[in-house]
C-alpha cells in the first residue's frame, strides 16, 4: 500500500496469482487433446473441407476448456486457466510448423487469442460457484 492507501502498479504481480503446478497439468492435458485432434483432422478434411475446419475449431476450443478445467482449484482460476490454455496451444505450434513447413501467422495469433479468451472464460465460470459462504 502506498501513502494514499492505493496499491502500487506492479505489472508482474499477476504472475504471483498463477498456480503454476495446476497450469502445467492443464497445459499438458490440453496439449494431449490438441495432438489427438490434429492427428484426426486429415480424416475430417478427407470427408469434407468444412468438416475439417469445424473439427479444427472444435478441438482448439475443447483443448482450451480442458486446460482451464484442470486449473479450477487455483486461487485465481481465471488467470491460471487463460495461461494454461495459451501454453497448451503454444506447445502445438512447432508441431504444426513441422507438419506443414510453414505457419500462417494470422491463424496462429487468432487461435492463441481464442485460447486465452476461452481459458479465461472457463476459469471465470468455474470460480463462480466457489467461495461463497453458506447463509
Amino acid at each position: 500500500m502506498t501513502r494514499r492507501g492505493t496499491r502500487s502498479r506492479d505489472w508482474g504481480a499477476w504472475l504471483d496469482r498463477v498456480d503454476w503446478v495446476l497450469v502445467v497439468r492443464g497445459a499438458s492435458t490440453g496439449f494431449s487433446v490438441l495432438v489427438i485432434g490434429f492427428l484426426a483432422n486429415p480424416i475430417f478434411f478427407h470427408i469434407n473441407q468444412v468438416a475439417g475446419l469445424v473439427e479444427l475449431v472444435a478441438v482448439a476450443l475443447a483443448a482450451s476448456v480442458v486446460a482451464a478445467w484442470r486449473t479450477r482449484a487455483a486461487d485465481s482460476p481465471t488467470i491460471s486457466g487463460a495461461v494454461a490454455a495459451l501454453i497448451s496451444f503454444t506447445l502445438i505450434v512447432p508441431l504444426i510448423y513441422l507438419s506443414q513447413r510453414s505457419l500462417n501467422v494470422s491463424w496462429v495469433l487468432t487461435f492463441a487469442a481464442g485460447a486465452l479468451i476461452v481459458g479465461a472464460v472457463t476459469g471465470f465460470v468455474l470460480s463462480r460457484g466457489r467461495g461463497r459462504p453458506a447463509k
